[in-house]
């Protein structure tokens, strides 16, 4: 499949080896105003290179930093603010997605930074919401009506442990975490934790029109491979999966939709080929984004910022 290069779509900021930081700051108003006519901006030739850059860059555009509670998929915590870029095999695709979609708060904003690349591979995927959303067309409608509903199970060994997605390893303070975010929970036999909550399926652009914004295809067990689907239901049952998604009164999202919403995705797609020092900042409500397969050693770090809980896309900033 041939992709789109981003860096060609958007047109970098080049720094020419001029410290980031200093340099943002005295032109917040321009990037401010790429952001919110483009959606997305890459600062590219500046030196870069602490490891709380992202979260420095964020904090410059006057965003309220995130904590990235419930973790999904496993990272780990450079600073309070500052993570790394999902750690998944890196032999595997990452499906392209907008950053904690699945619950019904989420980050307006999102910052990458590079500080090793890969030696082959390890593109950040990136998709436009607005293009995938009419592509996708009468898909969206019960998405939109009924939202999603999605369980977790965290067993021992498999998947991100429930201690690391809610950060605490005190049960009582679990229970707080979820009841604050409407999640509903029971604990098996085994320290294992069930959850069970529901978020939007679609916000609304500012014309009306709706956007897909949820991560049911990556919860989904179809978007496992046939081999690894099988391997887990005979050995939890198939109602013990770590993930499952189903519309939000509980009927089943059927394989060929999660199959749809892949090649939509795909179709549309554009890669971030990554250079030393590289910053992506991306608006979550406008771009999905995910990471291909990689060799060598890739390091990315992540910040968010900006919470937001209104299924619309507001804007961006106040002051441009």
């Amino acid at each position: 499949m041939n992709r789109g290069d981003l860096v060609s779509a958007l047109e970098p900021i080049v720094g020419s080896g001029r410290p980031l930081e200093p340099w943002l700051h005295a032109h917040l108003d321009t990037v401010k105003a790429r952001l919110t006519a483009d959606g997305a901006i890459i600062l590219r030739g500046f030196s870069a290179e602490a490891d709380e850059t992202a979260e420095n860059v964020l904090t410059a555009l006057d965003g309220e930093l995130l904590d990235d509670a419930f973790w999904s998929t496993p990272r780990q915590g450079v600073s309070r603010k500052t993570f790394t870029a999902t750690e998944m095999a890196p032999n595997r695709s990452i499906a392209l997605h907008s950053e904690m979609s699945y619950m019904p708060v989420w980050p307006r904003l999102v910052a990458f930074h590079a500080l090793e690349v890969a030696d082959d591979g390890g593109a950040t995927t990136v998709c436009n919401l607005d293009e995938a959303s009419v592509a996708l067309g009468d898909l969206l409608t019960p998405f939109a009506e009924k939202g999603v509903l999605y369980k977790r199970c965290y067993h021992n060994g498999i998947d991100v442990p429930w201690k690391t997605a809610f950060r605490t390893e005190d049960r009582d303070e679990v229970a707080e975490i979820a009841a604050k975010a409407g999640m509903e929970i029971a604990w098996l036999p085994g320290n294992i934790l069930l959850t069970e909550h529901r978020a939007q399926g679609c916000v609304q652009a500012e014309n009306g029109a709706s956007l897909w914004f949820n991560q049911s295809h990556v919860f989904h067990p179809a978007n496992l491979a046939p081999e690894a689907q099988a391997q887990l239901v005979q050995l939890l049952g198939a109602d013990r999966l770590p993930r499952q998604s189903f519309y939000g009164d509980g009927s089943a999202i059927i394989p060929e939709i999660v199959a749809r919403v892949n090649d939509v995705f795909n179709r549309l797609t554009n890669e971030m080929r990554w250079q030393r020092g590289d910053v992506l900042i991306l608006d979550n409500m406008r771009f999905a984004h995910g990471r291909m397969p990689f060799e060598g050693t890739r390091r990315l770090h992540v910040a968010m910022a900006n919470s937001q809980a209104i299924p619309s896309r507001t804007q961006l900033f106040t002051d441009v």
